[in-house]
């Protein structure tokens, strides 16, 4: 097969000798540009045949591919032995390196997830945004974080399952008893809310805890007869045995869940569990939404929406995204109804029959009842994605506004569409880190963040002779060593900033100008103090002190408060890092391999210092020897 493009022609030899040798089999190709960056990734049967197809002759429906083999320099192969692997290895792989060709959905791992850990003696209740096939049983995604809350909240009620719950960083609820090897000396507020039936103090036994913790998935996957029905017979019999008390409470449950049950759930007249999915799509916006049933009830819908290349059509999308989301540990319904038949329905229906372990079909609608709810989901589509594309330009709308409002007030040359913030985080000198966070049209471009180990802050003070950590010193070399990458040609800093912004006073503000001077840079530059939101520029004795409400000081906050949490995290981590590395790689037969097992294990060094020698072997890689010099070493140690 001769390559006859203009693209071709251009190719490397090397790349060239690579499509020339390409094998027959199937399996996955991943194709990379110049600095081994991944571009896409694919499954093929024939790998020869469809990788070399890319190169032959260009799309004109489907711009996006030309723009794609542009950028190719090099192209890896990994075969397997059949086409159901490589879906599977495709898949994978995408969740892995999240090629920028391959179709992504907007914050698709930053949905949450609830996770119910059956795989465990007594399983708990758990908020995760990474579901992993660990074992555990996963439901959602829940695109609405209001929802999700009161959901765990609803399940605390009714089903008493111990929960470690963790919606973001400050705000955390919850049993907090991890070790389920060990009893608590008392219950926490969780069980005395009766919201947990208490398995930390024994409260219940293994076998109950484990019969509720199965209703509550039963639940969660639409099946409130059969949850009903056991919960029935269980009131009966404590009835029956005099254990009015526990009849007392069941009976609750069963009234909280027929409560919930009428208030949520639409009937309709099919029995099967299923999945019904729609797509629309409008300038370069595109919207996948989900309808659940199961059991016949409606119990719920998400949408989920992506930016989308020209040309791309629904099948591309859906079938994306039904590999994207059941490759992640979730529910597999029996029917996975779309509007499109897709290219490998039938590999797919293969590879998620053997998810669910009873056949699944992937298919189109065929009955009315099923053209009913495709239909309803492409009304829901098509809703959704008006809002989010109001939603969009009315952020567009407000950008632009405090963008020209900062150029107003800084009476800058251009519009400052790139926008820089340095910040320094320390404690008292120690790891101290620097950060760049980039806004670009108002917006954070997080690929372009940067962070740096200051090698040398610290200046000798001349009262009292001693070294202080300096944070000017430190600001300096950030931007120093920023400006030489510029300058060097680095293409990770090729860009500059139309507003040079820096965490701090008047101080930081001197640092950052006499910087641009050394290398002849004409940037604007600013900084903001915390202490009285004020903004100090050059040429002005006195800072500005911007109106509380003005979208320009709301901009500038943000990328401020930006850097200070980027930089804040890298230093702690910096810190967190050397204390361990202090403490436990001072004994014999620890490595990284082992300390990462023991934390994981553990959660803190605090829990590693209390744990028996038992205990510490029982740790994935450790051993009796090992446990006991860890042991005794951290017994010495007042940790």
């Amino acid at each position: 097969m001769q390559l006859v493009s203009q693209t071709v022609r251009e190719l490397s030899s090397l790349l060239k000798e690579k499509l020339a040798t390409l094998p027959e089999e199937t399996g996955v190709y991943i194709f990379k540009d110049k600095q081994g960056q991944t571009l896409y990734i694919g499954k093929a049967i024939n790998l020869r045949n469809r990788v070399r197809s890319y190169f032959q002759s260009e799309d004109e429906t489907r711009p996006w591919l030309s723009d794609m083999v542009a950028k190719i320099a090099d192209v890896e192969i990994l075969t397997t032995r059949s086409e159901k692997e490589a879906l599977i290895l495709e898949c994978n792989l995408i969740k892995l390196h999240r090629p920028p060709f391959n179709i992504r959905f907007k914050d698709d791992k930053a949905y949450p997830f609830l996770k119910v850990t059956v795989n465990d003696p007594f399983p708990a209740l758990i908020v995760t945004r990474q579901p992993k096939d660990d074992g555990a049983r996963y439901f959602g995604p829940y695109p609405d974080g209001k929802a999700l809350r009161e959901t765990v909240e609803l399940l605390k009620r009714i089903f008493g399952v111990r929960t470690l719950t963790v919606i973001n960083e400050r705000r955390k609820s919850g049993c907090p008893w991890k070790d389920t090897k060990k009893l608590l000396p008392k219950a926490c507020l969780e069980y005395h809310l009766h919201r947990c039936l208490g398995p930390c103090v024994a409260a219940v036994s293994q076998e109950d805890y484990r019969d509720a913790a199965l209703r509550l998935c039963k639940f969660l996957e639409g099946k409130t007869k059969e949850v009903i029905r056991q919960l029935e017979e269980a009131m009966w019999q404590a009835s029956a045995q005099e254990e009015f008390e526990k009849a007392a409470k069941i009976r609750d449950q069963i009234r909280a869940i027929q409560s919930v049950t009428e208030r949520q759930a639409v009937h309709l007249p099919i029995r099967e569990d299923i999945d019904a999915y729609a797509f629309t799509s409008e300038m370069g916006f595109g919207c996948v939404q989900m309808l659940i049933v199961r059991g016949g009830m409606l119990l719920g819908n998400q949408h989920f929406v992506l930016r989308i290349n020209e040309g791309q059509s629904a099948a591309e999308v859906l079938g994306a995204f039904v590999k994207q989301r059941y490759s992640s540990g979730v529910q597999v319904p029996k029917i996975v109804l779309l509007p499109v038949e897709l290219e490998d329905a039938k590999l797919i229906s293969e590879w998620l029959s053997e998810k669910r372990g009873e056949t699944v079909s992937v298919r189109t609608a065929k009955s009315k009842i099923l053209k009913d709810l495709i239909e309803i989901a492409e009304r829901n589509a098509k809703q959704a994605l008006r809002e989010e594309m109001f939603r969009e330009e009315q952020e567009r709308i407000s950008r632009e506004y405090a963008l020209k409002s900062l150029q107003s007030h800084l009476n800058l040359p251009n519009l400052p569409k790139r926008i820089e913030c340095y910040d320094i985080s320390t404690t008292m000198g120690v790891e101290t880190v620097g950060s760049i966070v980039v806004f670009v049209d108002g917006k954070p471009s997080k690929g372009e963040y940067r962070k740096f180990k200051i090698k040398g802050s610290w200046v000798v003070d001349e009262a009292t002779g001693k070294p202080r950590p300096d944070d000017y010193a430190a600001m300096n070399e950030v931007l120093t060593r920023r400006f030489k990458h510029y300058l060097n040609g680095d293409p990770q800093f090729a860009d500059l900033p139309d507003l040079l912004l820096v965490d701090g006073g008047k101080g930081q503000l001197s640092v950052a100008i006499k910087v641009l001077k050394e290398f002849k840079l004409d940037i604007p530059a600013a900084a903001l103090a915390k202490e009285h939101e004020l903004l100090y520029v050059p040429d002005f004795e006195s800072p500005i002190a911007l109106p509380f409400n003005s979208p320009a000081l709301h901009l500038l906050q943000r990328i401020r408060d930006e850097a200070h949490r980027f930089a804040l995290k890298f230093h702690r981590k910096r810190r967190t890092q050397k204390t361990l590395r202090t403490i436990l790689d001072e004994v014999k037969g620890i490595g990284i391999a082992r300390k990462k097992a023991l934390l994981q294990h553990f959660g803190s060094l605090e829990a590693i210092a209390k744990a028996t020698v038992e205990e510490l072997a029982k740790v994935p890689k450790m051993n009796r020897k090992v446990a006991e010099n860890l042991h005794k070493f951290l017994s010495q140690r007042e940790i």
